[in-house]
């Protein structure tokens, strides 16, 4: 071999050696790195760092998916008031040692205070006062929310011991629309109000974590099995409210409160069909030289902080009461459409137990049918009399829902009130067949009403919508209260009300709508005395439309309106219920009726509409020798779709089918049916209450 050959042979060892040696190296390295031994760990010292990886709460959406509620990235300015007094006061020292004569008079937390008070707009004094009631801790917030402004002049100050870090911030793109609806979360994004705080669970995020061994220089040597736990963000809320109507509703009523300087209003806008609140609106005011009756501390600190009245707070119905009476007084054979009631001629009418009942106006004796029509309480305390004790307590009051919870689903929602058996008397039975010694909320009104707009079935009412895995709303639980026809009957009746009734101010000119007003005395405040106040009151009106086919139920509430500018429900809060059901419909693509201007005139002059659903031909006949309309009267005719399909429908349902379910779509009344009954709330104990009061 020669001497070249041998140096070539030489030089691949030792290149061989070098890179296993190197390679040897490298991998001790990354091995020390990522699995040190366990003797180095303890030589190490403690050296272990936990990262926070934030997740998101869930977003809040309308029913079209419309984001109300969202959270985004957001910054928070926190303090360590030891460090800062420690750093100032290093300076200080330092300074003094570069010149031993200066005279130097800064404190740290005043010279931190004045800084930041320029930039936060927050005086310095508080600042400072922070600082020093806290100058031990290490870590406080100065500012849990900062804005882009202020984060940029926070990031130009020279403050050792001042630092920022991000967060997640709850922002509601939608601003101060469905607010008490949505409600409020705290300063650690748990809700506090509203959905926020009922779907709290289902939103609620859960941060990650990362727990780490670090060298000097804060790099990552190691991470152990099990130290590293995955955010986990919150699930998106999906509600019934339509953002636009909402906003429709929020307007509308707010219009209305402002315009008899009354203090506070509520309205709640429901698919008869669905059990779906479209819009619930809460509205309270304060007013110079009033003692208000209702007040809700909560909502001067923020808006979406307060109590949910239409939830929460009951009120006496008055005349909208009467329906529901009306339609079990027919259903149990006390009275038909067409039997003669005995009211009075001249007032009051006396009860069998000397109770004066007084009405407005006294028509004397006149068709059941009237009696609904022109809210006589005489001829609805006459029904209660003749009516047993059980009849009113459970096939009006707990059949249709009174007394018991709706189960929306929302925090704080109350049974209402409803005298306790026991204390049941004469009195309470012709008190009740009015509207009066009885409390309900303006949601359990809605879903009760809606039997009358759904062939007699019930809907359960929801304010989330359950969305099943393929993105569909899941169907919604019905529950058969009444019979159809008995439905179609009292929705006739209703109609009546705003076309000769208390309701005239309310008729609308784009659907034929139906319902009922009522207006009752405001029972006194604890602190204020016993009974009723003589001249404050509580307006309500409540209407569906279109009558065909149902597909909005619309309640407002005046609370406590100025009497000088109007109390009755009819004039004040009907027009709202009739601009809300406009604007709603509309914007849902619902088709106007065809309501021609004779009709309109016929219906105003006193002429009854047709009391027999059955009779459709005969009810056109009249409308024809009346008007002399041919198209009037084909309105009328069986072989219109829509009037025929409804009854139809009316006389082929039985009087009380078993339970159904049917989707978030507006399907058919002859949709199909499945099994089982579904059951209401827990029924709440009653409270006997004073019934001095009087409705229209």
């Amino acid at each position: 071999m020669n001497q070249s050959s041998r140096i070539r042979r030489i030089s691949r060892g030792v290149v061989a050696i070098t890179i296993f040696a190197l390679g040897a190296t490298l991998l001790r390295t990354a091995q020390l790195k990522t699995l040190p031994p366990s003797k180095l760990i303890p030589a190490m010292g403690s050296r272990t760092s936990t990262s926070t990886e934030l997740a998101a709460r869930g977003r809040i959406l309308d029913r079209r998916g419309r984001i109300l509620a969202t959270s985004v990235v957001g910054y928070r300015l926190f303090a360590d008031p030891a460090t800062i007094w420690k750093r100032g006061n290093d300076k200080i020292r330092e300074g003094l040692k570069s010149d031993p004569q200066a005279s130097f008079s800064s404190d740290p937390f005043a010279d931190a205070a004045a800084s930041l008070s320029t930039v936060l707009g927050k005086p310095a004094a508080d600042i400072e006062g922070i600082l020093r009631l806290r100058a031990d801790d290490r870590y406080i917030v100065l500012d849990g929310d900062l804005s882009e402004l202020e984060l940029d002049g926070v990031q130009g100050l020279d403050i050792e011991g001042i630092g920022i870090e991000s967060k997640l911030v709850r922002e509601y793109p939608q601003g101060s629309v469905a607010a008490s609806v949505i409600g409020k979360v705290g300063f650690e994004q748990n809700g506090l109000s509203g959905a926020e705080l009922s779907f709290n669970s289902k939103l609620l995020a859960k941060n990650g974590k990362l727990t780490f061994l670090r060298d000097v220089q804060r790099n990552v040597l190691h991470i152990d099995d099990g130290n590293f736990i995955p955010a986990d963000d919150g699930s998106d809320v999906r509600l019934s409210i339509d953002v636009v109507l909402q906003d429709i509703a929020e307007r509308r009523l707010a219009e209305a409160v402002r315009e008899y300087n009354a203090g506070g209003g509520r309205l709640v806008a429901f698919d008869p069909q669905t059990g779906d609140v479209l819009a619930m609106v809460d509205i309270l005011r304060s007013r110079a030289g009033w003692k208000e009756i209702t007040t809700d501390p909560s909502r001067k600190i923020d808006p979406a902080l307060g109590r949910n009245r239409c939830l929460t707070d009951p009120f006496e119905p008055g005349s909208t009461f009467k329906p529901f009476v009306w339609e079990t007084a027919t259903e149990i054979g006390i009275f038909s459409p067409q039997s003669i009631v005995p009211t009075p001629s001249a007032g009051p009418y006396r009860t069998s137990f000397g109770r004066a009942i007084r009405d407005v106006k006294y028509y004397g004796p006149v068709p059941w049918r009237t009696v609904l029509v022109k809210s006589l309480n005489s001829g609805m305390a006459i029904a209660g009399e003749r009516m047993s004790f059980e009849d009113m307590q459970h096939k009006v009051v707990e059949r249709f829902g009174f007394g018991h919870l709706t189960n929306l689903g929302v925090s704080g929602e109350t049974a209402g009130i409803v005298t306790a058996p026991a204390a049941w008397s004469k009195y309470t039975q012709t008190s009740v067949a009015m509207g009066h010694e009885i409390g309900v909320t303006p949601v359990q009104m809605v879903r009760a009403f809606s039997s009358f707009c759904n062939a007699g079935w019930m809907p359960q009412p929801r304010i989330a919508l359950p969305v099943g895995p393929d993105g569909r709303v899941l169907p919604t639980v019905q529950t058969p209260v009444i019979p159809a026809n008995l439905a179609f009957e009292t929705r006739l009746a209703m109609e009546g009300v705003l076309t000769e009734g208390t309701g005239r101010k309310a008729q609308s000119a784009l659907y034929r709508m139906f319902g009922k007003s009522g207006t009752a005395q405001l029972p006194k405040p604890a602190g204020q005395g016993k009974g009723y106040f003589e001249d404050r009151y509580v307006a309500n009106f409540i209407a569906g439309a279109p009558f065909e086919n149902p597909r909005i139920v619309v309640l407002c509430v005046i609370d406590d309106p100025d009497k000088k500018k109007g109390h009755f429900g009819g004039s004040i809060a009907g027009p709202v219920v009739r601009d809300v059901i406009d604007e709603s419909l509309q914007y849902l693509g619902v088709k106007p009726d065809q309501i021609p201007s004779r009709r309109a005139a016929i219906l105003s002059s006193g002429q009854d509409l047709p009391v027999d659903a059955k009779d459709r031909v005969a009810a056109a006949l009249i409308f024809t020798d009346v008007a002399g309309n041919e198209d009037l009267a084909a309105e009328y005719s069986p072989d219109v779709p829509g009037r025929s399909q409804m009854v139809v429908v009316a006389q082929s349902l039985p009087a009380h089918p078993k339970s159904r379910s049917t989707s978030a779509t507006h399907a058919p009344a002859s949709s199909s049916k499945s099994n089982g009954t579904q059951k209401t709330g827990n029924k709440a104990s009653g409270v006997n209450a004073s019934s001095k009061a009087k409705s229209n």
